[in-house]
């Protein structure tokens, strides 16, 4: 009964004992200096406790704290809004910069009459001379390059080889059936070509035979008064050697290729069907 007392006593001492630890007990005390407050907000300075994982965080702000984004104001007044300056141009145009000019100062300063250091440097302090320098953009680099929800990055995986294919010895049948049909087709052309001077062939009066005669359309309509009037220049003798001329022309254009049936005669080799 004794013995469990004392068991029992030194568990809670050790309980107690261990619930009054140091704070720099787990801690890089000697290692890396003397304690001190810091020691116990660095993850570097703290060492892991046995069965225990590891405390992280973060320490809160104090309470007068106010939580958000700042907007800033650039707003400079009545002086701001009276003044065109240079910062009104910056806004305007954001691809320039201004800068001080110190060679135009140099030379201002010279030619009133500044020739020490400190007599320039005093010019520098009271006068102000800028200069415009172009900015790089660099908007074009900010810009991030939105892809789908349904993107997959990556490359893609090597296909499997057909081993099926390669123990049937498919390839070669494939391979061989492709060249028989190229060599049968070769074969074919050239039989084609052969029997095409055999027979006879279309000439032009066979053409002529065979064609249909154009229907004339329809004159187009004009106004009364103009209907009966005479045409002041005319190429052809009479009107009989007009209308022999258009007919020999809309019968000489039936055989000749072209979309208005001027270019050469087409005369296909192909056989006449007896």
């Amino acid at each position: 009964m004794s013995n469990e007392i004392e068991r029992r006593d030194s568990g809670r001492s050790s309980k107690q004992g261990a619930s009054h630890l140091s704070p720099y007990e787990f801690t890089k005390t000697g290692v890396t200096g003397d304690q001190r407050d810091t020691m116990l907000g660095s993850e570097l300075q703290l060492l892991p406790e046995l069965g225990k994982c590891r405390r992280r965080g973060h320490k809160l702000p104090p309470r007068n704290f106010t939580y958000g984004v700042t907007l800033p104001r650039h707003d400079g007044g009545v002086g701001e809004a009276m003044c065109h300056g240079p910062e009104k141009e910056r806004k305007i145009n954001p691809d320039f910069e201004f800068v001080r000019d110190y060679s135009a100062l140099n030379k201002a300063a010279l030619e009133s009459g500044m020739i020490t250091a400190k007599d320039q440097a005093r010019f520098r302090t009271v006068h102000d001379i800028q200069k415009k320098v172009q900015v790089r953009d660099v908007s074009h680099s900010k810009k991030t390059r939105k892809f789908a929800d349904d993107m997959v990055f990556g490359n893609p995986n090597r296909p499997s080889t057909p081993i099926q294919e390669v123990l049937q010895n498919r390839f070669l049948n494939n391979w061989l059936d492709s060249m028989q049909n190229k060599q049968a087709s070769a074969e074919k052309e050239r039989a084609d070509a052969t029997n095409a001077f055999k027979g006879s062939y279309h000439t032009k009066s066979s053409l002529l035979r065979q064609a249909k005669i154009p229907v004339e359309p329809k004159p187009l309509w004009k106004m009364p008064k103009f209907a009966n009037g005479v045409n002041q220049v005319d190429s052809f003798r009479s009107e009989t050697e007009r209308r022999r001329a258009y007919s020999a022309n809309s019968f000489d254009s039936i055989p000749r290729q072209g979309t208005y049936h001027t270019g050469i005669y087409n005369v296909p080799r192909t056989t006449v069907k007896t």
